[in-house]
């Protein structure tokens, strides 16, 4: 049987990111589909100050990003699920975008912090960027 569709999901190790991988899962996958686990990191603010720490705080980030990204690549592989892991670089929300233009996508799944609308304003949402710019369907999870 041939793949239905391309379902790319936003991952970055919240819980809320964790819910809505399990929602699509258990609500929206099919047999046929293909998951692409799309997760880029925040960039790290620039800091000034001793080599050394700076390196540090690259390797933890760098460090905690393969975690995340080994741990979605066996839950991929331990369901039998299709699909694969992408580690995207740049501001998250227009990563997402790009990837799934670049991956043929047809649809994006996202959770929510339920950031509220000063929390919106001030951060900017991933979410509502997706849901606003996307040229394809996007669910936006909550978690209950």
């Amino acid at each position: 049987m041939a793949q239905e569709r391309t379902i790319v999901i936003a991952v970055d190790g919240s819980s809320d990111s964790e819910y809505a991988f399990n929602w699509t899962i258990e609500n929206i996958l099919k047999e046929n589909d293909y998951l692409i686990c799309a997760h880029c990191p925040e960039p790290m603010p620039l800091t000034t100050g001793d080599p050394v720490t700076i390196s540090n705080q690259f390797k933890v980030i760098e460090d905690g990003v393969q975690h995340l990204i080994a741990k979605f690549a066996e839950i991929l592989k331990k369901k039998s699920i299709k699909g694969k892991v992408l580690r995207l670089t740049g501001k998250p929300k227009e990563a997402i975008i790009a990837a799934s233009k670049e991956e043929k996508a047809n649809m994006i799944v996202t959770g929510t912090r339920g950031l509220g609308i000063v929390g919106r304003t001030i951060l900017g949402s991933v979410s509502d960027y997706v849901a606003h710019n996307a040229q394809i369907p996007v669910v936006i999870v909550r978690k209950e």
